[in-house]
C-alpha cells in the first residue's frame, strides 16, 4: 500500500481499538429481574419474545457488549415465593416452550429458587426487584373489603417480610432497585383473575406506596415508580389488549 493509505489504516485501526477500549472500560452491569409478572412478562404481550429481560439486555448492550440481564421473576410469586420457592403455572411453562423462550431455572423437583439461583450467578450487579402485588391478589381471594386487606396484610407481617427480603438481597448484590407495580389497565380489571374493580385497586396501590417507599428510604435503594409511569386507560402502555 502506499504510504498515505498505510497511515490511514493504521489510523483507522487505533481509533477502533480505543473504541473497543472504552466500551470494554465501562462498567460490566449484571442486572436480575427478580419477582413477578411486573418484570416477568412474557405471557401477557402480544410480541412475547420482546419481554423485560430481552428489552434490558438489548439495552446494557448497546452501553457494553458485556453487560446482560438475567431472569429469575416468575409471574404470580409473592414476597415468600422469592424468599423460598415456586412451583411456576404450567400454562406459563407451556408457553415459553412454545415460543422458544429460556425455561424457568426449576430445580429436579419442578421448584424455582430465586435466592440460590442469585447466589449461584456469576457476578451479579443488580437486583430489580418487583413484589407485593401477588400478596394483594391473594388477600382478594377472600374479600373486596380494602380496610379489612390492608390492616389483615400489616398484621400478617407484610412489612417485616417485605424488609427481610431486602436484607437478604443486599448480602448477595450491591445495588437493588425496587419496583412499585403499575395500576393494571382499566378495562381488565373485571378480566385478570381474581381482580376487583378498578377503582378498589386504585385505592390499594395508594396505601401500599408509603409501605415500598419508606423501606427505600430504610435501606436507601432508588425506585422505579409505575405506578405513576403507566396510563391505566391507554392500552398502548401495556404491550397487550384486552378485549
Amino acid at each position: 500500500l502506499p504510504l498515505d493509505y498505510q497511515s490511514m489504516a493504521e489510523e483507522n485501526k487505533i481509533t477502533k481499538k480505543v473504541e473497543e477500549n472504552k466500551l470494554n472500560s465501562k462498567t460490566d452491569i449484571h442486572a436480575v429481574l427478580m419477582g413477578d409478572s411486573v418484570l416477568d412478562t412474557f405471557y401477557w404481550l402480544s410480541d412475547k419474545r420482546r419481554d423485560v429481560r430481552f428489552e434490558l439486555d438489548r439495552l446494557l448492550k448497546e452501553d457494553n457488549k458485556n453487560s446482560k440481564c438475567t431472569n429469575l421473576a416468575v409471574d404470580e410469586s409473592t414476597i415468600y415465593n422469592v424468599m423460598y420457592s415456586i412451583i411456576p403455572n404450567r400454562g406459563y411453562v407451556r408457553s415459553r416452550a412454545w415460543n422458544n423462550l429460556e425455561a424457568y431455572p426449576v430445580d429436579r423437583d419442578g421448584f424455582v429458587k430465586p435466592l440460590p439461583l442469585l447466589r449461584n450467578l456469576k457476578d451479579p450487579t443488580h437486583v430489580i426487584l418487583s413484589i407485593g402485588g401477588n400478596d394483594a391478589r391473594a388477600a382478594f381471594a377472600s374479600s373486596f373489603d380494602l380496610e379489612g386487606i390492608y390492616k389483615r396484610m400489616v398484621d400478617k407481617g407484610i412489612i417485616f417480610a417485605f424488609e427481610t427480603l431486602i436484607t437478604q438481597l443486599t448480602k448477595i448484590v450491591p445495588n437493588i432497585i425496587l419496583v412499585i407495580v403499575y395500576h393494571p389497565l382499566i378495562t381488565s380489571c373485571p378480566i385478570i383473575h381474581m381482580l376487583p374493580k378498578a377503582s378498589v385497586i386504585s385505592e390499594l396501590i395508594v396505601r401500599f406506596i408509603p409501605m415500598f417507599l419508606d423501606v427505600a428510604k430504610k435501606f436507601k435503594l432508588p425506585v422505579i415508580d409505575l405506578a405513576r409511569t403507566f396510563n391505566p386507560h391507554d392500552s398502548r402502555d401495556y404491550g397487550v389488549v384486552y378485549t
